[in-house]
């Protein structure tokens, strides 16, 4: 069945206590605790000196109770012995200030006295704990990239950047080409001259920023998988996975998923849009994968950090973890088992309040592990709509948006959004993903072109397939040099028609180029129109036929929208950004409920349905098993 659990952290409450928690613990239905992650400091008081007998016996009393335990190695909270000693560690910023100690997730990917002490500290750790019974699996680290920590820009930096270049590259010419650097004369003759981003009287070279944050990305990639292979090495037979965010969009999801068993991910949706971008989100962390997904973090009440933070409704956490196994995740651990009485999270809550009585998110855990104890382990069966999401392609409009209000994750979300009011299943997709068994794939903002992308792509489309492309495709070479050849580059002949012009749209309100605006809608030739807004582009036609023309401003009569049939399937070039994507996408009934079929280990089939109004929840087997 599902699994539920508990983060615990033994050091921060008396030991006479330990066993107490245990058996709350028990009592709610938990399975699972997840423990260490932030106490370097207490496993290596110092330089060498390692003391595991408290954590020993607190996983000793844990697993009398029949907890099982998910270890984490500590690496993200480097102690202060070691950053005085070595204050180089700490991360650099844009202009030049080095961060102070006394946060988390302060520490630099490239710096050597870094990298050499995790290796040792987990090296040592994993040997200590590699074979414990009572231990299942590990998380690396924690949260890689919070707090907007990925990027450093100190000197071990700069120099591992050249280096990582020179691998890339191989040679300077192959650079400069690659970057267009004789803009503004900034030819590099020598690897030591090129710089990393910084404060400078105008933009840097786009391609090297872009670079800058492929490099970045790979550092903690890298960083993980050294400690992946300690972790083969000395856990055998172990689970190893990491706790992923959203909205933390430094880091190559799809990279630093492939060295994992599975993905986690931490679960706040406060702060989100509701409970559609909840949804985007788990449906991100399941792809990442293809298979189950554990929530490492769920929010189990209020939290801390946000510029407001609300009650959460009765029922809500509840619903949250309900909605996560309809998703996909096969364990839900809530962050935190009690509220801390002291340090940075005090205002965090916890299943249990402050002084350890229980509190709101506690009964509505208790209630998750007793509606899911007779379920078997589910499964999110393939599904027939994929969505591309690219972070290189995120980077790359990050860098140049061109229009304020232009970002490639409200694109996503907004196309997510058509498919979940009907509760139609999506799975996202690499860029370089085998599309068979998908009906329908889209590529939003696709700006990086990808060789032998469209050939792929194109026999797909001939054996059936239903390809959307949105405007800003097929824009950019990948060192984000603009292309030398019609837009889309490499799939006019698949869409059958060209971009002639494109065109930023203004909001209503903005009113200082009245006699310029590309206009606010575009209109069928049965008359039906749409809004659209930020961005608009031209299309010339040639083997595909016009689905919208734009109906006023500056563009109007000239075509916004094309299709074209291609073998046996069809692609849709989508110019503008529609507020309704009905006409494009399908139209679907919106569903009152949430409806998600899985399948069971067992061979069953089960629908869960609840609504994100009150919060009900409804798990019914609508097919038995065969096992």
């Amino acid at each position: 069945m599902p699994i539920t659990g508990c983060a615990y952290y033994p050091e921060h409450w008396p030991r006479e206590r330990w066993k107490q928690d245990a058996e709350i613990m028990r009592k709610a239905g938990l399975s699972v605790v997840r423990m260490g992650e932030f106490a370097w400091d207490k496993f290596e008081p110092q330089p060498g000196k390692y003391d595991f007998a408290w954590m020993d016996e607190a996983i000793d009393i844990l697993s009398q109770e029949g907890l099982k335990i998910v270890m984490c190695t500590p690496t993200a909270t480097p102690p202060p012995w070691l950053l005085t000693q070595h204050p180089e560690i700490l991360r650099v910023e844009p202009n030049g200030v080095r961060v102070s100690a006394g946060g988390r997730r302060h520490s630099c990917a490239n710096v050597p006295a870094y990298l050499r002490h995790s290796r040792r500290l987990v090296d040592t750790f994993t040997r200590h704990y590699g074979s414990h019974p009572a231990i299942i699996g590990w998380q690396i680290d924690n949260e890689f990239g919070c707090g907007e920590t990925t990027r450093c820009y100190c000197d071990h930096c700069r120099q591992r950047f050249q280096e990582w270049l020179l691998e890339k590259y191989d040679t300077l010419d192959t650079l400069n080409a690659a970057w267009g650097t004789q803009f503004w004369g900034m030819t590099y003759s020598d690897w030591s001259e090129i710089p990393i981003p910084g404060i400078t009287t105008e933009p840097q070279s786009p391609g090297m920023r872009l670079d800058y944050r492929r490099f970045s990305s790979d550092s903690w990639v890298r960083f993980q998988q050294m400690q992946v292979e300690f972790l083969r090495q000395n856990a055998p037979g172990r689970w190893i996975t990491h706790n992923f965010m959203i909205r933390h969009w430094s880091l190559d999801y799809w990279k630093l998923a492939e060295d994992l068993d599975f993905v986690s991910y931490d679960n706040y949706p406060h702060g989100l849009r509701g409970p559609a971008e909840t949804a985007m989100n788990l449906d991100l962390m399941r792809s990442l994968k293809r298979k189950p997904f554990w929530i490492m973090e769920q929010q189990p009440g209020r939290v801390n950090w946000h510029p407001y933070n609300p009650p959460v409704p009765p029922g809500q956490v509840k619903a949250w973890s309900h909605q996560n196994i309809a998703h996909g995740a096969e364990a839900v651990v809530y962050f935190r088992f009690r509220a801390a009485r002291f340090g940075q999270e005090q205002y965090h809550d916890g299943l249990l309040k402050w002084d350890g009585s229980f509190d709101q998110g506690y009964f509505e855990a208790q209630e998750v592990a007793d509606d899911i104890k007779n379920v078997p382990p589910l499964t999110r069966p393939q599904a027939k709509i994929g969505i591309i999401f690219d972070y290189e392609d995120l980077w790359t409009v990050e860098l140049e948006p061109v229009h304020r209000d232009f970002s490639y994750w409200q694109l996503v979300y907004e196309l997510y959004q058509h498919f979940w009011e009907a509760s139609i299943p999506v799975d996202f997709l690499p860029r370089a993903a085998d599309l068979t068994g998908y009906e329908t794939v889209i590529l939003p903002c696709g700006i990086l072109q990808h060789e032998g992308e469209a050939e792929k792509w194109s026999a797909w489309v001939e054996k059936g397939g239903k390809l959307i492309l949105t405007f800003r495709t097929a824009v950019r070479e990948p060192g984000s040099i603009a292309v030398n050849e019609a837009l889309p580059a490499g799939f006019t002949s698949l869409t059958g028609a060209r971009v002639t012009g494109f065109h930023t749209a203004p909001p209503a309100t903005y009113t200082d180029w009245p006699d310029h605006r590309p206009g606010t809608a575009v209109i069928s030739p049965q008359g039906s129109s749409i809004a659209y807004k930020i961005w608009a582009e031209t299309l010339e036609t040639t083997s595909g036929e016009s689905l919208f023309t734009y109906k006023d401003g500056m563009l109007a009569g000239k075509t916004a929208i094309t299709h074209r049939r291609f073998g046996k399937g069809s692609v849709v070039y989508l110019g503008c950004w529609v507020t309704d994507f009905e006409p494009i996408l399908g139209s679907f009934k919106k569903k009152p409920l949430q409806e998600y079929l899985l399948n069971g280990e067992d061979g069953s089939t089960w629908r869960i349905t609840f609504d994100t109004a009150d919060f009900s929840v409804q798990y019914e087997q609508v097919e038995s098993g065969t096992s």
